[in-house]
């Protein structure tokens, strides 16, 4: 009897992780945080090393931070988990990357607080994003004509999709967000419902508080998802072949 109701718990299980990744296929999620989050929990890590995954998930951030700096330059809005910290930085007067380890730090905190402590490479990712923003930020100018500021949001979208979809790669952390999911779970919610709250939220708060919103945030939500569909199968493709090309020829 124990082995049907553990049997049977294992397809409700397996249902619902294949609905789940469905839907998470068909829209990753308003900010890049649920996107990593939500792809961490509906896909199991693929095994790699551990100086592959650090260098993709430094790539990663790198690719992150450019993506993000392109946004502020742009001035058209920002993606929707930078709403909330330009309305730090406007109003506590620091940088976008302080604003970042700032409000990502407190939803650190609460997860810590519900039971799910950060790994150390959660914290550095979030330390490699925030150093990663204000470097680019230096040395990108604003441009002059709004031609060139959407080519920068269009290609911010591709940059940020880029990163979010080497951080997945890596495998090694999907920040606070992915914490306060499984601290959701712990409790019986559903973890999905939890990220779509945490995200509206942020924006609603971000926006409430004087972040840049715009119509560059819309674009960003409408077309990340499927620029990230096509970043995660080009490295899957990558990794495949890469796998074929190391396969032994007596095999």
């Amino acid at each position: 009897m124990t082995d049907r109701h553990d049997a049977n718990e294992r397809r409700r299980r397996d249902v619902a992780r294949a609905s789940a990744r469905a839907k998470v296929d068909w829209f990753a999620g308003l900010s890049r945080h649920g996107a990593v989050a939500a792809q961490r929990i509906t896909n199991a890590p693929q095994t790699r090393t551990t100086a592959r995954q650090v260098f993709s998930q430094f790539c990663g951030s790198v690719f992150i931070g450019l993506g993000v700096s392109l946004f502020v330059h742009a001035q058209l809005g920002v993606p929707a988990y930078d709403v909330m910290l330009t309305a730090l930085r406007d109003r506590l007067g620091i940088s976008l990357g302080q604003a970042a380890w700032l409000f990502t730090g407190l939803l650190f905190l609460a997860a810590t607080v519900l039971g799910r402590r950060p790994r150390i490479s959660g914290l550095f990712f979030l330390l490699g994003n925030g150093l990663s923003v204000d470097i680019w930020l230096q040395l990108i100018n604003d441009p002059d004509d709004i031609f060139t500021r959407m080519l920068f949001v269009a290609l911010g979208t591709v940059a940020i999709a880029g990163g979010v979809a080497l951080v997945i790669h890596a495998g090694l952390t999907g920040g606070a967000i992915e914490l306060l999911m499984n601290a959701g779970a712990d409790r019986g919610l559903d973890p999905f419902k939890v990220r779509r709250g945490l995200e509206i939220g942020i924006v609603l708060l971000g926006l409430a508080l004087g972040g840049d919103l715009g119509p560059a945030t819309i674009v960003f939500v409408l077309t990340m998802s499927p620029i990230l569909k096509l970043g995660q199968q080009a490295l899957a493709d990558h990794r495949r072949g890469r796998s074929e090309r190391l396969r032994p020829v007596w095999e």
